[in-house]
């Protein structure tokens, strides 16, 4: 087996994206991620043609590669060891052309994001422990719980506990490092907000042990878990670290800057933020698990239902947050439960339709898709197969995810770790046999679900025949009107606008696009180009009068998904190559690439259109 070339895909990937354009790099569990000058320079085919690549995207503001789990790691190491660029993305040297909720979203899940293989590892060993101690597992051996050896337990409980019991450094170092400002910094001040000076924050709870009170009114305690205080904490270490830095003499700089920095950020950690905080995420926390707990499951889903449409939009990047609060004043995560559904109704989804199309296209890239989507990247299936598919099979993996999150917490299924998904995600639950089989059994139920409904309500039959009119009269019936682009074709009923569908303009058929080559569907000459792009006009050498409509609502676009190589008056032959469209930008921007045909000048009513994945016949009716 050939090995992996990782720093040879890093250097393909700046070769097409552009050293220069790059203003910095980060990555998350699945994806590169660069902030870039100019995204229209990079070429999506070029990036996706480089080995290891699922898909790219681009989204709140940064050009993301979608690599995969692990793979992502060694790519960015080698880009690194490579290039150095800037981890800290400057937003003043690129356009950043995200809201300020989606940029607060992405900084907030570029902290979270490195902690997530240390708390999924724990997870992994708390489910082992609550496999190997389960009282029905050892008395199976024989044994007791009180025949564990002392030494055993101990070290089984520092591999389990360890990481939560630090969590609050982890995310101060991980904040520190975000905002440009000392890591080790950011690790010491963490560390000091869960000293065994301070009273344990779960013991306190307990009530095995009591706040030391300061000046008789703030109660100070360690604050174990506490997700808010920690973040908000490193966030304001750093932000002061790097002014102090632009300030301090440099005689003073190495010892005063960290000297200033770890006394105020504690101080107000102890003092002022962390009462206050730690009382809100309390409350917090209880609020979000009694909707997650619903009765008949109506908290899993409403967020089994919304969780894939926060996907779309990059917002699901907040729900890490959540989660890693849930985990570390819980113990479990009952979150990533209900948003798990959606990665098995998504491959479904996107199987179906790769295994019933006669695309060749669309058949390849959707089952590699599902593959992709399985072992837990979703956007080349969500992004590739299903939202191109139409609102039908986004529908459907919508409401399949809404209906498995529901029975999953209804049943009070919950995961002890985040951080996998699909086919891994079971080892979230081992640490009880209920827990697993349920998922299970419930995971495999919502793909089914999926699968079928897309077969029944999605996927259409090529032989279908509609009602429609014939072309004025004079042309010639049984004209081949070529479909403009590779893909699956659909009746001009069946898209997702009312006054298309009811054939108001005229009769017509579309695709569903596989590719982005657009070509001529006759011969003929173009009369009309829409400023926007978006619409093409051509009377074709027989005199019937078309209309090549690239998308729906695709005019607010102006312009910019379409690459347009002729212009009015100029002659064109069938299955010439007229333009390009971008799909990815349409998807991004919430549109619908559906290409339509619309013959404007029909008027007599005909018995049906007939139509193979090439071409359609106009037949003349009795």
């Amino acid at each position: 087996m050939t090995k992996t070339n990782y720093s040879e895909i890093a250097e393909k990937i700046v070769a097409v994206v552009g050293e220069d354009n790059i203003v910095s790099a980060t990555h998350c569990a699945t994806r590169l991620r660069l902030q870039v000058k100019d995204r229209k320079a990079i070429d999506d085919t070029q990036v996706e043609q480089v080995e290891e690549v699922k898909g790219v995207f681009y989204n709140a503001g940064q050009y993301q590669i979608i690599l995969g789990t692990g793979i992502v790691n060694k790519v960015y190491a080698a880009l690194q060891s490579l290039y150095s660029f800037n981890e800290v993305s400057k937003d003043q040297m690129a356009k950043d052309d995200s809201s300020p909720l989606q940029r607060a979203v992405r900084n907030i899940a570029d902290i979270f994001v490195p902690i997530i293989p240390i708390l999924g590892a724990t997870g992994l060993f708390l489910g082992l422990k609550g496999v190997l101690f389960n009282e029905t597992v050892l008395h199976t051996m024989g044994l007791t719980p009180n025949s564990i050896p002392a030494w055993l337990s101990a070290s089984v409980t520092v591999l389990t506990d360890t990481a939560f019991g630090f969590l609050t450094a982890f995310i101060c170092w991980s904040a520190f490092k975000k905002m440009g400002g000392l890591p080790i910094i950011g690790f010491l001040i963490g560390l000091m907000l869960v000293s065994p000076a301070l009273p344990n924050a779960y013991a306190v709870a307990g009530g095995t042990a009591e706040p030391i009170m300061a000046f008789g009114v703030i109660p100070l305690v360690g604050y174990q878990g506490s997700i808010l205080t920690a973040l908000i904490t490193g966030m304001i270490g750093a932000t002061l670290e790097k002014k102090l830095r632009k300030v301090m003499p440099n005689a003073m700089d190495l010892i005063f800057t960290p000297f200033v920095v770890i006394l105020v950020s504690v101080f107000v950690a102890l003092f002022v933020l962390g009462p206050i905080v730690h009382a809100f995420e309390s409350q917090a926390v209880k609020v979000i698990e009694m909707f997650l707990h619903l009765p008949f499951g109506i908290g899993g889903l409403i967020i089994g239902f919304l969780y894939p449409i926060a996907v779309m939009t990059g917002m699901h990047h907040m729900f890490i947050m959540i989660e890693t609060s849930l985990i570390a004043t819980t113990g479990f995560n009952p979150l990533i439960t209900v948003c798990a559904m959606y990665g098995f109704a998504n491959a479904a989804v996107c199987l179906a339709i790769a295994l019933r199309t006669k695309s060749a296209s669309i058949k390849t890239a959707g089952i590699s898709a599902t593959v992709t989507q399985m072992l837990g990247v979703s956007e080349p299936a969500l992004f590739g197969v299903v939202m191109r598919t139409g609102m039908k099979a986004i529908l459907v993996m919508l409401g399949s995810s809404a209906v498995g999150s529901m029975v999953l917490s209804l049943l009070g299924i919950q995961a002890n770790s985040y951080g996998l998904a699909v086919l891994l995600s079971p080892l979230m639950y081992i640490y009880q046999p209920y827990q697993v089989i349920t998922y299970v059994l419930v995971g495999v139920a919502t793909f089914v679900l999926a699968f079928i409904l897309t077969n029944l309500f999605v996927i259409k039959k090529n032989d279908t025949k509609v009602e429609t009119v014939l072309p004025t009269e004079g042309h010639t019936k049984n004209v081949k009107v070529y479909s403009p682009i590779e893909g699956e074709i659909i009746p001009i009923s069946e898209v997702n606008d009312p006054v298309f569908a009811s054939k108001m303009v005229g009769e017509g058929f579309a695709v569903l696009p596989s590719t982005e080559t657009i070509k001529a569907p006759v011969s003929g000459m173009v009369k009309m180009i829409a400023p926007t792009k978006h619409a093409i006009g051509i009377v074709a050498d027989n005199g019937m009068e078309l209309l090549l409509h690239l998308g729906i609502d695709t005019v607010e676009l102006n312009g910019a998904p379409f690459d347009l190589k002729i212009k009015v008056g100029e002659k064109v032959q069938q299955g010439q190559a007229i333009g390009t469209v971008n799909l990815k930008m349409i998807a991004e921007n919430g549109k619908d690439a559906t290409v339509m045909v619309i013959i404007t000048d029909s008027k007599e009513a005909i018995a049906g259109l007939e139509y193979n994945q090439d071409y359609v016949l106009p037949i003349l009716g009795s």
